[in-house]
């Protein structure tokens, strides 16, 4: 059976720290796990994003999850993904911009049950309806 994996690739622990909270209210969970750029230059956080995707099994997914558009995590692993066959492109998705706990919970609840193709929009929703203004 496939997994849709998951790397959450971030400034500093922010990454560890989401998916140990995520992995509290959800429950232990195979195939989730995170990458700080801490202590790493721009090609040394692309070796290491690499370093993931040769690991993915035959027949796994991997979703890229990072913090900000545009930053190195964001950058490191758009050019990680262009490293890639063409024929390894299909099973890395991503990345997905702006990770936040509910949308990694949405993520872990939801990833055996929904297709990628209906599983991202879903989760762009749920990230987008995590960040309120409460009065």
């Amino acid at each position: 059976m496939s997994l849709l994996r998951v790397l959450v690739v971030t400034h500093g622990e922010l990454g560890r720290a989401l998916v140990e909270a995520a992995l509290l209210v959800a429950g232990p969970r195979e195939g989730v796990a995170a990458l700080s750029n801490t202590g790493l230059s721009r090609e040394g956080l692309v070796e290491a994003v690499l370093a993931h995707m040769a690991a993915l099994p035959a027949e796994d997914s991997l979703l890229l999850l990072v913090d900000a558009p545009g930053a190195s995590p964001h950058i490191a692993c758009r050019l990680a993904l262009a490293r890639q066959r063409e024929e390894r492109r299909p099973r890395l998705l991503g990345p997905v911009t702006g990770v936040n706990l509910p949308l990694l919970l949405t993520l872990l609840n939801r990833r055996e049950t929904t297709a990628p193709a209906d599983l991202l929009p879903l989760l762009l929703d749920r990230g987008r309806a995590g960040i309120q203004l409460s009065e």
